[in-house]
């Protein structure tokens, strides 16, 4: 298992939270995923042999949201 640390932009309330965590769960290997609305701290825990912090980061950007970084 492996952790993606991600700032994430543009999250304004539960609702936000809810959606960014369904996008990165719906991916294969990913197990974990915690967000913190109040700074956009979004930490990803995954299996490098399914998927690639490439991948986390695009579906962070399908689903509507901005990364610092």
């Amino acid at each position: 298992m492996k952790t993606e640390f991600l700032k994430v932009t543009g999250m304004t309330c539960g609702g936000c939270v809810n959606s960014l965590t369904r996008a990165l769960k719906s991916i294969n290997g990913v197990d974990g995923v915690q967000v913190e609305l109040s700074t956009g701290d979004t930490q990803v825990q995954y299996d490098e042999n399914f998927t690639t912090s490439d991948q986390l980061r695009s579906a962070v950007k399908n689903a509507g949201y901005g990364l610092v970084g």
